[in-house]
């Protein structure tokens, strides 16, 4: 990280301007120009930084390639999200409509919270229902499902993944499990929107939801990797309901989730490099938690978004058992910080793949 930390800095500089309007005055040669670039685009925050480097004069910068494909590449991040908030919007009627009781997590329900919802990286379309419906019902033209573990189903509708969930988070201790489902069926109790095109989204409470946003990328990035895009969002979700998150109920519940040092030392990079204001941190942060920053900012820029840098296998039994190489690796290197998880993740990691190593030597396919 050293070797880049011009960069680095320059990029949480933009960053920090993009989110709290704070100002970039630095100058930007054509070397870092592209640089910055390609590693906004690498951690899924490309509309972010671009609009504020797009208004920095650049000495030096002749390649109008550069500049058209970056313009190109902003354009199409706004109309992505035009194209997800009519489908999202739609889908919500139709839930009324049918008097489904469901909730939308993550994507634009949180990008709405942002100062221009228009420039982040827009995703698929993640939701829930409190009880088990007919998707035939509400998409009677939708594409064949596919069943996936984590969820009930995925499909598309329009273009646009939708992603039905079984339950929101994959634990591994039945203690945290159960807890965790509790909250969430007592959730259904409250109602909690967000606005997009002047029609209602139902989301989930804001204490829940900031648990429920940090603990959706903390496991992605033991398991293979987040981006900054995952901790722009983390922080936009704490800055919006920082008068409504009960910090009292929040300390509570990390601590039956066994979460509150992972949370608080993943907490750092939103304070420390991302720049949000330190009592809008529901925690108080300590040393202990601040030793960790480097470690974990090194692991983001050493994977990328949902790890890609860290795979290089061609064959699918070799990516899973590089991910296994990954996830046990993490846990060793973050057990301190939520014991009870890492513990389970490499036990279940370990049965999974040693399980899929055993097939495919059955079935020959070990080429």
């Amino acid at each position: 990280m050293k070797k880049y930390f011009a960069v680095y800095n320059s990029f949480f500089k933009l960053l920090r301007s993009a989110l709290w309007k704070e100002s970039y005055r630095e100058n930007v040669n054509v070397k870092s120009f592209e640089q910055l670039l390609a590693l906004a685009e690498e951690q899924n925050v490309f509309g972010l930084v671009f609009d504020v480097l797009k208004d920095i004069v650049v000495d030096g910068i002749r390649n109008k390639g550069t500049i058209f494909r970056a313009v190109g590449l902003l354009e199409k991040i706004k109309l992505r999200n035009t194209i997800l908030t009519k489908e999202l919007v739609d889908f919500c009627k139709k839930n009324e409509m049918y008097a489904v009781d469901y909730v939308v997590v993550k994507g634009l329900t949180i990008g709405s919270l942002y100062p221009k919802p228009e420039l982040r990286m827009p995703g698929d379309i993640d939701f829930l229902f409190k009880q088990i419906v007919s998707i035939k019902k509400i998409f009677p033209d939708m594409g064949l499902p596919k069943v996936m573990p984590e969820k009930e189903i995925a499909f598309q509708n329009n273009g646009i993944t939708y992603e039905l969930h079984r339950y929101l988070v994959g634990f591994g201790c039945k203690k945290h499990y159960d807890y965790w489902e509790g909250l969430i069926a007592e959730s259904w109790n409250e109602n909690h929107y967000v606005e997009l095109n002047g029609v209602k989204v139902r989301v989930l409470p804001p204490t829940i939801n900031s648990v429920y946003v940090f603990l959706h990328l903390f496991f992605h990035l033991m398991h293979e990797g987040v981006a900054f895009r995952q901790f722009c969002d983390w922080a936009m979700v704490l800055h919006y309901y920082r008068n409504d998150i009960d910090k009292d109920k929040l300390l509570v519940i990390l601590k039956e989730l066994g979460a509150e040092k992972a949370y608080r030392s993943f907490g750092t990079i939103l304070v420390y490099n991302l720049g949000m204001p330190l009592n809008e941190f529901p925690l108080e942060l300590t040393k202990n938690d601040v030793i960790w920053n480097e470690k974990i900012l090194y692991d983001i820029f050493k994977g990328g978004n949902f790890g890609k840098k860290n795979h290089h296998a061609k064959t699918s039994w070799r990516y899973k058992m590089e991910t296994m190489g990954i996830v046990i690796r993490n846990s060793i290197r973050y057990y301190r910080l939520y014991p009870s998880e890492m513990r389970m993740m490499i036990l279940e990691r370990f049965y999974v793949n040693v399980r899929l190593l055993v097939s495919c030597i059955r079935g020959g396919r070990l080429i």
